[in-house]
């Protein structure tokens, strides 16, 4: 019950920025892109200790234009990972049976975070898309959303459940809530995808319930080759709508 709570406080704190209508300058969102890509530089990692202060781009409105879709490529950088996993409702699948029939755009998380600029971001930007597509249901049919959790002793299918039960609510555009059965399961998909995780300790040497964690999100192609990937000061869901529709029409070209 109260890792339900703790995940309520979670939700509700970016569902709260969603919703608000933040009006930003051109000199905030330089401000914002310079601190948290210099952050991300000096850091590499999302943590609680090193927390960024300043709300990443995604979480606000955009500052300029993304690229025309279609008037650039997206060049394929590997293979996207696989390994065993379990639904929301407590089913066992690989991960490969969520990809190849539709562009894919997954994320690694853990529901406990507390960074703004971590797994919060990547939710908010997530619920964002949803919101973008529910009246465009053609090119929402050919996504698929995945959050994927790396914290399988706590994020059990019935918490996986309970997190996304508000995208759920919303219907349109398919986001898939997965975790794992242990640690041992969960490993070879973040070593095949290169998500750097680590288990944060407490002064006195003892494991906390928060993770280190480099924050990376995927985009998938339908023939399950990765073709970009986003860290939290580029990560927006305009760009990634756009670049979901420039993957669509090279099979136009």
């Amino acid at each position: 019950m109260r890792l339900i709570k703790q995940t309520t406080l979670w939700l509700c704190a970016a569902l709260l920025l969603i919703a608000c209508d933040q009006e930003q300058t051109s000199d905030n969102g330089l401000t914002e892109s310079v601190v948290t890509q210099k952050a991300e530089r000096n850091l590499g990692i999302a943590s609680h200790e090193n927390s960024i202060l300043v709300p990443a781009a995604g979480w606000g409105n955009m500052q300029f234009e993304p690229p025309v879709p279609g008037t650039y490529d997206l060049p394929i950088f590997g293979d996207a990972g696989d390994g065993w996993v379990l639904t929301e409702d407590g089913e066992r699948k690989r991960l490969s049976e969520f990809f190849g029939d539709k562009i894919v755009i997954m994320s690694f998380i853990y529901t406990q975070c507390s960074d703004l600029n971590g797994c919060p971001l990547v939710t908010a930007v997530f619920y964002k898309i949803k919101q973008r597509l529910l009246n465009n249901p053609e090119l929402a049919d050919k996504i698929r959303l995945i959050s994927l959790s790396f914290d399988p002793i706590h994020d059990t299918p019935e918490v996986m459940k309970f997190y996304g039960q508000g995208s759920q609510d919303m219907g349109g555009l398919e986001w898939q809530f997965l975790t794992t059965e242990s640690e041992a399961e969960l490993f070879p998909i973040t070593e095949s995808f290169g998500q750097y995780v680590n288990r944060e300790y407490d002064e006195a040497g003892n494991p906390t319930n928060n993770f280190a964690h480099i924050l990376r999100v995927f985009l998938i192609d339908q023939n399950t080759k990765k073709r970009s990937q986003y860290s939290a000061g580029f990560l927006h869901e305009q760009s990634l709508v756009s670049d979901v529709k420039t993957i669509l029409m090279e099979g136009l070209q």
